[in-house]
């Protein structure tokens, strides 16, 4: 009879977990990267997983569910995708097994979705008096070199494609040049050898020119930042992601607090601000092959997409 009642409850489970739907749509996007195909990855943070969109809006593919196992994504930030098809997330999970510690790294999947590994994973204690990272923003490169904004630390880590880390830039909280008060997302111009992070507290963009010693090491120069905080063109509050469009080299910020997202040269010579009509939530950016920039929009779960100057092209719903 306890054979039988065990069967009946294992049936109803089954039942439940067969008539559960899964998650429709979006749910508080932030990160987006475009692939060549022009199909999208976006971090559904909402919905703990990553889904993969056509260019119409249709789910592909969705990878990942609310979980502490590898495969699983408890908290996601920003997304990327490397020349092979394979996508890295910043992630964090937070009082693993009870213990009151965290876990964070870089989640890496298969172009498929098969998880494959985790670069620059650490494990801390509430309380620690340790550098916590938090992985919040990430970018490669033509070289499938892993760049991630580590807000906590205010630094950037890069990874080579093995995922052994070569180089740590930065590290100090203030507001002098190559100082952070949170190293909030970056992008990579490697056309030019520049690289570009956001200071989300400190209301500005830095650029720093990406040079390789003799030796093979990588460094990165202050040259330039741009923006401060207020709500005139050229001035920024509280930016989220950057992008490149390595085509003409002009910068577009996601203006977070003043809703709207603002290009740049590579000089950091304000150019243009656009958004949508009503209200919206900017995080994440990317640029697509064909010039357009790509929006993931938090307040209304969405994924806008912008014309060079500026104009709306077209509003995606996962669908």
């Amino acid at each position: 009879m306890a054979n039988l009642r065990w069967a009946k409850l294992l049936l109803l489970w089954l039942l439940l977990v067969g008539c559960t739907p899964s998650p429709t749509g979006l749910l508080r996007p932030n990160g987006i990267a475009v692939a060549p195909d022009g199909s999208l990855y976006v971090m559904d943070r909402g919905h703990s997983r990553i889904v993969h969109l056509s260019a119409n809006g249709e789910i592909i593919n969705t990878i990942g569910q609310l979980g502490r196992a590898p495969a699983d994504i408890y908290a996601g930030w920003d997304v990327a995708l490397d020349s092979a098809g394979n996508i890295y997330i910043c992630h964090q999970v937070f009082d693993i097994e009870g213990s009151y510690r965290v876990h964070d790294g870089v989640k890496v999947f298969s172009p498929a979705g098969r998880f494959w590994r985790e670069v620059g994973a650490q494990d801390y204690a509430y309380g620690d008096d340790v550098t916590t990272n938090t992985p919040y923003g990430l970018a490669t490169d033509s070289q499938d070199r892993i760049f991630v904004a580590d807000f906590e630390a205010n630094s950037v880590r890069v990874f080579d494609p093995d995922g052994r880390q070569i180089a740590r830039f930065f590290g100090e909280q203030g507001s002098q040049p190559g100082q952070f008060y949170g190293s909030g997302h970056l992008a990579v111009d490697d056309r030019r050898n520049l690289l570009y992070v956001s200071d989300e507290s400190n209301s500005r963009v830095q650029q720093f020119m990406l040079t390789e010693t003799a030796n093979g090491d990588l460094e990165a120069t202050f040259r330039l930042s741009f923006g401060s905080y207020g709500r005139d063109p050229g001035q920024l509050a509280y930016p989220q992601d950057v992008a490149v469009d390595k085509n003409s080299g002009r910068v577009y910020v996601a203006d977070m607090a003043n809703r709207r997202v603002q290009a740049f040269d590579s000089e950091g010579q304000y150019l243009l601000e656009f958004s949508p009509p009503g209200d919206w939530q900017v995080i994440g950016l990317d640029v697509g092959p064909d010039g357009a920039i790509y929006a993931t929009d938090a307040l209304n779960n969405a994924v806008l997409i912008f014309e060079p100057n500026g104009q709306l092209r077209r509003r995606l719903e996962a669908r």
